[in-house]
């Protein structure tokens, strides 16, 4: 639909050939004292012009303006300039300066020539103000409502786009000039908080690090993005409210965009505006200069017909998707508005919208669209490989009692045998807990690094934390403080403790088991299955969680160790762990359920050094299955071919069984470690009568406990004394 030029049609110039003109002419344009701004598109006819092969009449035509011209499926590519007043060509020299006359053509070094087309669009600068009104035409809780920040006594507003998740949190998209600083709460247009303000945000990029090898070295891109921690996600729902379900991400970038993307439909709903349709006026939309320095915004977009487009402050944030009746592209994902141009016409002020490039957001946050269809289904790895382990565990303990236990409260800790999620809309399943609860605020801070541990990282004399943990006895703290510090890796998030996380709880299960405590013993069992859960995704116990930290984005060696969004192929980790088991779930539960075993089948252990030391072979047969490197290697290469939308399948299609045995893997060690804590907290000798379904509210008023915390996070400085 928009992703190939059809050079034959547009004379051989490409969306980089106009970007190389406009970089080349930009500064002498701006220097005319009627040019407002440019842009690159294809250029525009008054609809009053005939089609060829007649020829309009001779003499003087009307200014042509963005109302009374369209795209023609003749228009060529060129650098749209628009200018505030219009001068006829023979009025120069007499109303205007020689200098300020705008050519024509722009002629390139190499011999080719680029059409310049001058449209009037003088900007108003006063905009229609919107009253801060409810916005009780929208549905609560969704994309497309309105949201406020209070800030020094002022109240902002804007819109809230939609649902986004990085694999483990889900956010409300939204600007980052209404977001703030990170806390900040954020409330709907009743005055009821939704969330806060997260440290993941966006202000400007320049443009030649988003679009890698074009020009524009002297350019930034108006990004403003931000995002919400929202706090209870069983109140929204992830259809954008006057858009319905979302569609796939429309993946721009600059292996694909082109310039049949000029005059393509795009609808949206704003929370102040309401509804609107519009198409795509113009690419790269330079508005503002700033000590050298050029703003440009992705998109410009206007109205599809003479009304003008609705949109009014408070709008920003919204949500832009494609209008189309092609099923591939019906409300794709394409942008997101954070501000606007006015423009003076004959008909009164012309609001045009200015937008971000989704696929830019998506992949400089590390998020993907959340398109989730209604309150209960979560779409990425962290629920449905969590909740997989925990509820398809719960038949393998070989202890009669305890399977009976575990299995009366499968709905409590996971999906149930058909794969499931029954749980009630106020619980938290157990097995995703660490995530929906305990990495929401008070206790993110500490949480994160429980989660995962580069084993294969080496230090300098090629030791990693694998090799110095042989056995069960060099599991040990002190060990892996003294190999982050040797590296320089101090901070809270870069010292991964996963195992003795799962040590940790090992050693509280038992003590709930010797204190006949049923319900503290089944909340903490099915918490652990999270952890063990990510012990058994390839990328949780490797540095290349997230792409190769030693290459460029380019592939090109890079000299120091690049963080996350940074490196080659970053974003693989939500396209493998989030995307891949969500658009192939039904094959992966049904492939699951077909091979497991009737029992773990897999001797027990006793003591909590014991369980994090079959944490890390875990994470050993892990690796043994699924070499990281392959799954990064194999990313790496549909993000260079701009392949990235067939990411899910390929990625299933090699690595899709062996994922499955993996699953398999840890729902026989996660049965284990329950069994063995049963034994070594002698559970036999808890009566039958007591081991039945502990009710959703005892083990709620377990994990949402702060004073004192059930299970409490800490940090690797501080976890021996956990242990």
């Amino acid at each position: 639909m928009f992703v190939e030029d059809d050079n034959s049609t547009f004379t051989g110039l490409s969306l980089l050939d106009l970007l190389v003109a406009r970089d080349q002419f930009h500064v002498h344009l701006m220097k005319k004292e009627n040019v407002v701004g440019t842009a690159v598109g294809r250029y525009l006819i008054r609809k009053t012009d005939p089609k060829p092969p007649a020829k309009a009449p001779d003499g003087p035509r009307p200014p042509r303006t963005l109302e009374n011209s369209e795209v023609r499926e003749y228009s060529w590519p060129c650098v749209l300039v628009f200018v505030s007043h219009w001068i006829d060509d023979s009025e120069f020299g007499k109303r205007s300066a020689l200098g300020n006359f705008i050519p024509n053509t722009i002629y390139m070094p190499d011999g080719r020539s680029v059409p310049i087309c001058a449209v009037l669009a003088p900007p108003v600068t006063v905009a229609p103000i919107a009253t801060l009104e409810d916005d009780d035409h929208h549905d609560a809780f969704s994309g497309g409502m309105l949201i406020r920040a209070t800030v020094q006594g002022i109240t902002r507003q804007a819109t809230l786009g939609c649902l986004v998740t990085d694999g483990h949190t889900i956010y409300g998209l939204t600007n980052q000039h209404v977001c703030g600083q990170p806390g900040l709460e954020i409330r709907d247009s009743k005055d009821k908080r939704i969330g806060a303000s997260s440290d993941k945000r966006l202000g400007r990029s320049k443009f030649s690090d988003v679009y890698q090898g074009w020009p524009g070295s002297n350019a930034y891109l108006q990004m403003d993005v931000g995002l919400i921690e929202l706090d209870d996600l069983h109140e929204w729902q992830a259809a954008v409210s006057g858009i319905g379900p979302l569609g796939p991400l429309a993946d721009l970038s600059t292996n694909n965009i082109s310039l049949k993307l000029i005059d393509t439909p795009v609808k949206a709903q704003g929370a102040v505006g309401g509804a609107w349709s519009g198409r795509i006026a113009a690419l790269f939309y330079r508005f503002k200069s700033v000590a050298g320095f050029e703003y440009i915004a992705d998109l410009l977009i206007g109205s599809s017909d003479t009304t003008p487009l609705q949109t009014l402050p408070g709008d920003s944030g919204t949500l832009i998707v494609l209008d189309s009746d092609d099923e591939r592209y019906a409300r794709a994902p394409i942008a997101l508005q954070w501000g606007g141009a006015v423009f003076a016409s004959e008909g009164g002020p012309r609001p045009f919208v200015l937008a971000t490039n989704l696929s830019t957001i998506c992949r400089d946050l590390e998020v993907d669209i959340y398109r989730g269809e209604d309150r209960a289904t979560f779409e990425y790895w962290g629920p449905t490989g969590h909740y997989s382990v925990g509820g398809f565990a719960c038949p393998l303990p070989s202890i009669a009692l305890l399977r009976n236990l575990m299995l009366a409260n499968r709905a409590n800790i996971g999906f149930d045998s058909s794969g499931t999620l029954t749980s009630s809309t106020q619980f938290h399943a157990l097995a995703d807990v660490p995530d929906t609860v305990w990495k929401q605020p008070p206790r993110k801070s500490r949480e994160g690094a429980n989660h995962y541990a580069d084993i294969d990282l080496p230090d300098t004399t090629g030791n990693t934390l694998d090799s110095l943990t042989p056995t069960e006895t060099s599991l040990d703290p002190d060990t892996w403080k003294s190999f982050y510090d040797s590296i320089g890796w101090n901070g809270p998030s870069q010292r991964g403790l996963l195992p003795f996380r799962v040590w940790q709880i090992y050693k509280k299960m038992v003590e709930f088991v010797q204190a006949k405590d049923v319900t503290s013993f089944v909340a903490a069992a099915g918490i652990l299955a999270h952890y063990v859960g990510d012990a058994s995704q390839p990328l949780h116990g490797s540095m290349y969680d997230d792409g190769d930290p030693r290459r460029n984005p380019d592939g090109s060696p890079s000299a120091t160790f690049l963080g996350h969004g940074h490196a080659y192929a970053n974003g693989v980790h939500s396209a493998y762990e989030s995307k891949m088991l969500d658009d192939n779930r039904a094959s992966f539960q049904s492939k699951l359920v077909a091979v497991l075993p009737a029992t773990h089948g897999m001797a027990t252990i006793a003591g909590g050094q014991a369980a994090g030391f079959a944490t890390i072979e875990l994470m050993r047969r892990t690796r043994a299955r699924i070499n990281p490197l392959d799954i990064v290697t194999l990313y790496g290469n549909l993000v260079a071919n701009g392949q990235t939308s067939q990411a899910s399948a390929k990625l299933w299609s090699k690595f899709g069984a062996l994922t499955v045995d993996c699953i398999v893997d840890s729902c026989r060690t996660l049965a284990m470690l329950w069994d063995s804590a049963w034994i070594e907290g002698n559970g036999n000798l808890i009566p039958a009568g007591s081991l039945v379904k502990v009710s959703e509210h005892d083990l709620a008023k377990l994990y949402n406990a702060t004073t004192p915390e059930f299970l409490p996070s800490t940090l690797l400085n501080n976890i021996a004394g956990e242990l």
